[in-house]
């Protein structure tokens, strides 16, 4: 777009060779444009300066160049070229237009039989039109005659046409089988891989990309399940964000299409977050369902009062039923089922304090929250200060590892995450110890890798306590440490951080040896009060929970099937 802006200067001051030097950049700049900065893309679509418009401009451009295309026969060869391309680029923009906001909704399908699925926008052949576009306003400028000009129009048009018409033929295929029988041809093949797989335990998650944590967390425990599962994702984005799992998994967004389709076969529906579009599994009166989670923690999210529409909820200790009997939400005592947690099966007691000759400490702050309310993470109150005096005391390792969504309501946190990010690169130089930073992945890794872990209120604690290692806990309320663990119980065997940054060289001494680890005989006794015991931590346990859920839907709901 800025060259389209030098081209008109150009030919504003008489400089047609250099205008039309011009014209060609910014025509081939729609690639980068479209591919790398889709985000400035939109906003021009959305000003009404997409492509069809930003060639009309480049088109209107050339014919303003006198000083090469002289005569009239060469501009109005161009101009007809011109308004032919025109044409194609328009009925391109309309279709893509019908693709986003007409009936045939977007849907993508992993380990599901023909790989079925629908596009949210056509092929987009950024490349093919960029190189149409330079070429037919390289040719004039090249000194062309009259009917090279007229054929070069001729041509780019026939070729961007041929590239449309698949798109097109899709598109029609689509919503004539849609309108015929309500099933889109996808969509029917995905009914017919549930008719015959007969899926019986449905997983159904929604959220943004980085909420696929999620879901992950679930994969290994769910593909030891014996019964067909399905995974059903509502966002696109956080589908394609989903680790490579030998599970079916379908990415379906649109409410109207789900609906469509019948699974009476199902037996069990799990649900890992509370989203409102769980109604559409939950208003099945076939399937039994269950609140999973994605972990536990003293967060408000766990005790959320949309759990009274689920058949069971699913909680790792008595600790997670204890949320909700003091939250005053009324929920039945048979409606829990206790069944440990899974994930950390892997988890081990090593490296004990003193076994490290550089300690290893994991800073594993949360998100600020979906708002004031759930504000739990010290990234912006103390995280750069804690990390500054971890570096200042010296003779540990700091491994940061930020929730994937900080920053994500507040732009305060995402810059304080650059902040600490920076300043463990800068210590890393300094220091010579290896200081890091980790951006995904999943933390179970770190927390073998840990002597003692720094951290939110949040599943992690929770987590964390399987290794029964030293970990400290910020006080984000400022209760001080008495009523904060009697607040939030999960914090009970912790040293607790406050928000100037009391704590932190008490809990740096514990790990360092330096100070005894007073805590630690507290610690056994909370891990299983928040995860239950031991044997019931295991990816055996959960299936076991499944068989016998699925049993209870057999027992009770068969009427509905």
């Amino acid at each position: 777009n800025v060259s389209i802006v030098v081209a008109l200067v150009c030919v504003g001051v008489g400089w047609d060779i250099a205008a039309g030097v011009a014209l060609v950049v910014s025509a081939v700049c729609e690639y980068p444009l479209e591919h790398r900065t889709r985000a400035l893309a939109n906003l021009f679509n959305q000003a009404s300066f997409g492509i069809p418009t930003r060639f009309a401009v480049r088109v209107l451009i050339a014919l303003m160049a006198v000083g090469v295309i002289d005569d009239r026969a060469s501009r109005l060869s161009l101009a007809v070229g011109g308004f032919a391309v025109l044409a194609v680029l328009c009925v391109r923009a309309l279709h893509e237009e019908y693709r986003l906001v007409g009936p045939l909704k977007s849907m993508q399908t992993r380990n599901i039989a023909g790989n079925p699925h629908i596009n949210d926008e056509p092929a987009q052949h950024i490349a093919l039109i960029a190189g149409v576009q330079a070429v037919l306003l390289a040719v004039p400028f090249a000194g062309a005659p009259w009917w090279a000009i007229l054929l070069a129009g001729i041509v780019a048009a026939g070729v961007l046409t041929v590239a449309t018409l698949p798109s097109l033929k899709r598109s029609w295929r689509l919503r004539t089988a849609k309108r015929k029988t309500g099933f889109t041809g996808p969509l029917r093949q995905v009914q017919d891989f549930i008719d015959a797989e007969q899926p019986e335990i449905i997983v159904h998650l929604s959220g943004p990309a980085e909420a696929a944590y999620q879901i992950n967390t679930w994969l290994e425990a769910l593909e030891a399940v014996d019964r067909k599962t399905l995974i059903i994702v509502r966002d696109l984005p956080l589908f394609e964000r989903i680790s490579q799992t030998r599970l079916p998994v379908l990415g379906l967004p649109a409410a109207s299409e789900l609906l469509m389709l019948d699974f009476s076969c199902a037996k069990v529906s799990l649900f890992p977050s509370n989203t409102g579009n769980n109604i559409h599994l939950l208003r099945l009166p076939e399937l039994m369902s269950a609140f999973i989670g994605h972990g536990d923690s003293d967060k408000s999210a766990s005790n959320n009062p949309f759990s009274r529409a689920y058949d069971e909820l699913w909680v790792a200790g008595e600790a997670g039923a204890d949320r909700y009997r003091t939250s005053g939400l009324g929920i039945d005592e048979s409606r829990y089922r206790f069944v440990g947690r899974p994930q950390v099966d892997g988890i081990v007691r090593e490296p004990v304090v003193g076994a490290l000759e550089v300690p290893v400490i994991l800073y594993a702050p949360t998100w600020e929250g979906v708002n004031p309310d759930q504000e739990y993470s010290s990234v912006r109150a103390i995280g750069r200060k804690l990390v500054e005096e971890l570096i200042a005391a010296g003779g540990v390792r700091i491994v940061y590892k930020p929730h994937p969504f900080t920053g994500q309501r507040d732009p305060r946190y995402r810059a304080e995450h650059a902040r600490i990010v920076q300043l463990l690169g800068d210590a890393k130089i300094s220091t010579g110890i290896n200081h890091q930073v980790v951006r995904s992945g999943p933390i179970i890794p770190w927390f073998n890798e840990a002597t003692g872990l720094i951290t939110d209120i949040s599943s992690v604690v929770s987590d964390f306590l399987a290794s029964e290692k030293p970990y400290a806990v910020f006080d984000h309320e400022g209760l001080g440490p008495k009523r904060f663990r009697e607040e939030y119980p999960s914090s009970a065997a912790a040293t607790i951080v406050s928000r100037t940054g009391e704590g932190v060289t008490e809990f740096f001494d514990v790990v360092t040896g330096a100070a005894p680890d007073q805590l630690a005989h507290y610690r056994s006794k909370l891990s299983t009060y928040l995860l239950g015991p031991t044997e019931k931590r295991t990816v055996a346990a959960f299936v076991e929970s499944i068989e016998e859920l699925a049993e209870r839907s057999e027992r009770e709901r068969s009427a509905y099937r």
